[in-house]
């Protein structure tokens, strides 16, 4: 121990010796590793981590690829399950020790009152094993049980978080009621501390009430036309549906015994399969990270975790650099030691205990640079859950660090303990370190450090260019000045009272001061969502190439709509007032479908959908981006919003003289004269709506290019020390060329020539690696090719860039030696 102490208090005098060195470590660490930490902590929490439950490798999702014809599904299609489906798989107990089922109460988050004021929460509907199937614990209060969920009792269970931001931790509030759409509940429990829900990608959830069977509080905010929940309606599929696996059950078991079951019970309202239909497909996958998010995130942040691993190379290779010049200009002391009866172990350890003290000092600041680093990150991906680093992230860095403290305690290893004992006494320590073979491995360090660079570089290039074509991408409509929220009516029974709430809230909207336009629509555009289903054009489906399908989006809105959003009418007219629940079904469809499915022909007067929503084509409007601004343009329609069943949500467009925020107050107490317990749901500027909708993009984009940045400062550095530490051990040479007549911008080309061959050098190999990892990030691109010319020739000019203002310096430097000064040196 006595040694250990010694060690340490040894080494923090070398470091105090040198601060610069000690300086420029620290912080060169602390960006590699905390660049990784950062990334690593959106990975761990999109992909890898586990739900806050007991033996979590037992809790898996269910997932189905194929749904059956003729049935309905809100939220993701992969996720999603009909009631019948629940009830018959929940018996299987020889596969799973519970099935749990659940689903939101909205797209989006709910009202709610506990006191004067609305406000909004995310809230789910949820089976009554929900927290005994998960193994999750009370913090106060019970739990749902078998009979609440037969009951459909008014009770709910609030999350911790939720608890603490919104009641302040007061125990009072069991047995209190809230009021859920209008609804009281009562509130009977406080989930454990760190339980947020199932997080599958739909946000946190801030309270639980068990399966109803009233409109409603119907699963996604669903407003069937006749009130019908998920009870009544077999072939809607909206649960999410989480199990907990037998003891001794794999996966791989599970789903055999439970494809036949679940096959059979897929078909639940249903006569049969059609012709020639595929049947459904149960798998399970471990319920671990944001399951609705996998597909979109994982193959990126993948990539995005190499690039960084990239930098984080680059920077170990920079302080090892730094270490092992420091150790070369230590080697006159490292001899002496050993002359004097110091061991190679002992002086092993002591650069160990150095290297330690740096990676150290590097891993704490680079964890404090991590955690406000990983809060960009959660305000850039619009991601609705946490982000903060968790224990897997934290041992993931004290890994970094462990294995960076032991490279950098082996790295300058060999060149320390080769030192002869007798060296002290034969030369100075600068013609000690003199080593060409040395010299000509840290040039090839550069070098790689160089190629690295290259790679990097050229994937942030074409991310960025990615990011700039989406941001510049047509609309097909107008986004200034427009305001849209969502509103979601309560004690509503049936439609003809939803199109009087709707009919009321327009006309009381479009007199307000500074009101252009209003409409409104169930899918808000940008926000993702939208209605699909295969097409049906005059009763039959379109002929398309063979195995393919005729696809079509939907959206039920209101009067004026295009008008209001700016989209412009090529045929036709756009759908008005006079379109009721009594009047002609009509819709409007889009250019793409009409050249798609009607090509050559009229639009105008064909009908699209089945029989018994069979609707005219009255118009026909320009393309424009409905989902986010990265889809491709595909056949849509369009219906009035009072001809359709089960009117619940909408989203109301406003299109305003002015700033579209600055009317929210105005807006606010306008709604509230209709309703004082409905609060404005997401309102913001449909602009920022569509921006939100490439947050993903605009994520990467900016990470890549940040690590671009930092790669090129690192490589900078270690291209600078380098051509530094030459410098001052070639000054004899130098003064001596001078000496005999070489002119200095000789020497400063000397210089100069190094520091571009070692980047020709990098960027020889760098090109090929890039030109692979441009290819893996073709899914990501968006109107830029993998191999776009002008991102790597920018790439390959900020590389040279970059070794030409890194090598100016010490060229500089040794164009000015004195050669007189230099000779009287040796």
């Amino acid at each position: 121990m006595h040694t250990v102490t010694n060690n340490f208090r040894y080494a923090l005098r070398q470091l105090r010796k040198s601060p610069g060195f000690a300086l420029t470590a620290i912080i060169t660490l602390a960006l590699g590793i905390g660049a990784n930490t950062a990334v690593f902590s959106v990975m761990n929490t999109v992909l890898l981590r586990s739900l806050p439950v007991p033996e979590p490798n037992r809790i898996f999702n269910l997932r189905v690829t194929g749904r059956p014809y003729d049935t309905s599904n809100t939220g993701e299609d992969a996720t999603s399950f009909s009631y019948p489906v629940f009830e018959q798989l929940r018996q299987r107990h020889d596969v799973f020790s519970d099935l749990i089922a659940a689903a939101p109460l909205a797209i989006g988050k709910v009202s709610i009152r506990y006191g004067a004021e609305p406000e909004l929460a995310a809230g789910e509907v949820v089976s009554g094993n929900f927290f005994s199937g998960l193994g999750v614990q009370m913090a106060r209060g019970r739990s749902f049980t078998l009979e609440d969920e037969t009951n459909h009792a008014p009770v709910a269970i609030l999350s911790y978080d939720f608890w603490t931001r919104r009641f302040a931790r007061d125990p009072s509030v069991i047995g209190q009621a809230m009021y859920v759409k209008g609804v009281p509940i009562t509130i009977i429990g406080v989930s454990a501390q760190g339980f947020t829900g199932l997080e599958r990608g739909v946000g946190d959830t801030d309270f639980w009430i068990p399966l109803q069977d009233g409109g409603d509080l119907n699963a996604w905010g669903d407003a069937d036309e006749h009130r019908k929940t998920f009870y009544g309606k077999p072939t809607w599929w909206c649960l999410l549906l989480t199990g907990r696996l037998a003891p001794g059950v794999s996966p791989q078991q599970a789903v055999s015994r439970l494809q036949p079951q679940f096959q059979n019970a897929a078909y639940t309202g249903l006569e049969h399969p059609k012709a020639g239909e595929e049947k459904p497909r149960l798998s399970l996958t471990a319920a671990r990270g944001l399951d609705n998010y996998t597909d979109d995130y994982q193959r990126p942040l993948q990539l995005l975790m190499s690039l960084v691993g990239l930098v984080l190379l680059i920077a170990c290779a920079n302080v090892a650099l730094l270490l092992i010049a420091r150790n070369q200009g230590r080697q006159r002391e490292f001899s002496l030691r050993l002359a004097i009866g110091a061991g190679r172990m002992h002086l092993f350890r002591q650069l160990l205990t150095e290297s330690l003290l740096l990676v150290v000092a590097g891993g704490i600041l680079a964890w404090m640079l991590a955690v406000p680093a990983t809060r960009a990150l959660a305000s850039w991906s619009h991601l609705e859950t946490s982000l903060q680093p968790d224990r897997a992230v934290m041992l993931f860095t004290l890994a970094v660090v462990a294995l960076a403290a032991l490279a950098f305690g082996l790295a300058p290893l060999r060149s320390a303990l080769s030192v002869p004992a007798g060296l002290a006494l034969k030369s100075s320590g600068v013609a000690a370190a003199q080593d060409k073979r040395k010299s000509r491995a840290g040039r090839i360090v550069v070098a790689a450090q160089m190629a690295m660079c290259v790679v990097v570089l050229v994937a942030a290039g074409l991310l960025l260019r990615t990011l700039r074509n989406l941001e510049n991408v047509p609309l097909g409509m107008r986004t200034q000045g427009l305001l849209v929220f969502g509103i979601n009516p309560q004690g509503i029974h049936s439609n003809q009272e939803a199109i009087h709430f709707y009919q009321a809230l327009l006309a009381r909207l479009r007199v307000l001061p500074g009101v252009e336009s209003v409409s409104l629509a169930e899918n808000r555009p940008g926000s993702g969502w939208s209605n699909n289903d295969l097409a049906t054009v005059d009763g039959a489906s379109p002929t398309v190439a063979a195995g393919t399908s005729a696809p079509m989006r939907g959206n039920d809105v209101g009067p004026d709509f295009f008008h209001v959003m700016g989209v412009p009418i090529l045929m036709g007219r756009d759908i008005n007032e006079a379109d009721t629940a009594q009047s002609q079904r009509i819709a409007v469809i889009n250019k793409t479908f009409a050249e798609r499915y009607l090509a050559g022909q009229n639009p105008l007067g064909h009908h699209i959908g089945n029989k018994e929503n069979e609707r005219t084509i009255v118009g026909v409007a320009g393309n424009n981006k409905y989902t986010s601004l990265d889809e491709k343009d595909m056949p849509m329609f369009w219906t009035p919003y009072t001809q359709t069943g089960g009117i619940g949500q909408m989203n109301i467009e406003m299109h305003l003289e002015g700033e579209p925020l600055s009317f929210l107050p105005t807006v606010a107490r306008a709604v509230h004269e209709i309703d004082p317990d409905l609060p404005l749901q997401k309102p913001m500027a449909q602009e920022a709506q569509f921006e939100e909708s490439i947050s993903r993009q605009r994520l990467f984009s900016k990470l890549a290019v940040f690590f671009g940045l930092l790669a090129g400062l690192l490589v900078a550095t270690g291209l600078y020390g380098t051509l530094a530490y030459r410098v001052s051990h070639r000054t004899v040479e130098i003064g001596v060329r001078l000496a005999v007549g070489a002119r200095r911008e000789q020497v400063l080309w000397m210089v100069l020539r190094e520091s571009l061959l070692i980047a020709a050098f990098g960027v020889a190999i760098g090109v090929p690696l890039a030109i692979m990892t441009s290819r893996l990030l073709r899914s990501m691109l968006f109107g830029v090719g993998p191999n776009d010319p002008l991102v790597f020739f920018g790439s390959l000019a900020a590389v040279t860039l970059v070794a030409l203002a890194a090598g100016l310096i010490p060229a500089r430097r040794a164009a000015g030696i004195d050669p007189m000064a230099a000779l009287r040196s040796e």
